[in-house]
C-alpha cells in the first residue's frame, strides 16, 4: 500500500465510465461516538451531488456500507443513487427499489437467535449497545471499560459457534452476520459488472476504511482499471493499492474529479 495525495489519484481516474464506490463511515465522514449524529460536510456532499449529475456523461457513484440502505439514505440526503447497505447485503438501486438476499429467511433466523442472545451481553457489559439493522447486527462497545474486550470478545464468540453467524470486527464494533451473507465485495463486483467497469476504458474506485470494506479491495484486485483506497492510517495487512489519512483528503478527491468531468 502507498500513501497517495488525491491529485495522484484522480491522475488514474480518468476512464470512462467512471465508477466510483465509497463506503460512509469513516471514509466520507469521521468515526463519532454516536453514529446517528455522523455528518457528511456540505462540501463534499455538494461534489457527490454534482459527479451523480454527470451519470449521462458516463460517471456513477455507489456508496457500500455497513449501514442499513435506510440509515445511509437518511444520512446521504441524496436521491437517485445506488447504495449497498448491511454490508451487501441490502440494495437500493438508483430507481429506488430495494432488495434484500435470495434465501434470507433461514439465515434470518439465526441471526434473530443470535440477536436475543446478545441482549444478555448487553446487561452484563455496561456501556455496550445492539444495533439492529435487519440484515446484519452491530455491537457497539466504544462506551465500555475495555479491560472488559477480552471478556466480551470470548463470549459474543460463543455465540457466534452456537447460533451459526459470523462476525466481523469493526472500529470499537462487532459486526454480527448471516453465515451466508453477502460481502462487500459481492456488493462492488456486481456493481462494477452492471455498470460497464469490464471496458478497458473503464476507470473503478473504491475508498474505504474498515475490515469488512477489504472484501472490496481483494475482489477489485482482478480488475486492472481499478484503484482502491483505505482511508486511515498505513496498514500493511490491507489489500487496498493506496492510502490517504483522513475523510478529507477523500473530499479533495471527489472536488478534483468533479473539477475534472465539468
Amino acid at each position: 500500500m502507498t500513501p497517495a495525495e488525491p491529485d495522484e489519484i484522480a491522475q488514474r481516474l480518468r476512464g470512462t465510465p467512471l465508477i466510483i464506490m465509497l463506503d460512509i463511515d469513516g471514509t466520507l465522514c469521521d468515526i463519532v461516538e454516536r453514529a446517528d449524529v455522523a455528518s457528511i460536510p456540505g462540501t463534499a456532499r455538494e461534489s457527490l451531488r454534482t459527479l451523480i449529475g454527470k451519470r449521462d456523461r458516463g460517471v456513477h457513484v455507489a456508496f457500500v456500507t455497513g449501514r442499513s440502505v435506510a440509515d445511509a439514505r437518511r444520512m446521504l440526503s441524496i436521491g437517485g443513487v445506488t447504495i449497498y447497505g448491511n454490508h451487501g447485503m441490502e440494495h437500493l438501486s438508483e430507481s429506488g427499489n430495494i432488495t434484500g438476499p435470495k434465501g434470507w429467511e433461514d439465515a434470518g433466523l439465526a441471526l434473530r437467535d443470535a440477536r436475543n442472545d446478545l441482549h444478555a451481553v448487553v446487561a452484563r457489559f455496561p456501556g455496550t449497545s445492539i444495533e439492529d439493522k435487519g440484515f446484519s447486527l452491530t455491537l457497539h462497545f466504544r462506551e465500555m471499560d475495555m479491560a472488559l474486550l477480552p471478556a466480551l470478545d470470548a463470549r459474543v464468540a460463543e455465540i457466534a459457534r452456537a447460533r451459526g453467524v459470523t462476525l466481523a470486527p469493526g472500529k470499537c464494533v462487532i459486526n454480527v452476520l448471516a453465515s451466508e451473507s453477502l460481502t462487500k465485495g459481492d456488493a462492488v463486483l456486481e456493481i462494477v459488472h452492471e455498470l460497464g467497469g469490464d471496458s478497458p476504458d473503464a476507470s473503478i474506485l473504491f475508498a474505504g476504511d474498515d475490515v469488512t470494506d477489504e472484501d472490496g479491495f481483494r475482489a477489485l484486485r482482478a480488475f486492472r482499471n481499478a484503484t482502491t483506497v483505505r482511508v486511515g492510517a498505513p496498514d500493511a495487512t490491507t489489500d487496498a493499492q493506496f492510502s490517504v489519512d483522513t475523510p478529507r483528503e477523500i473530499h479533495d478527491l471527489l472536488d478534483v474529479l468533479a473539477v475534472s468531468r465539468s
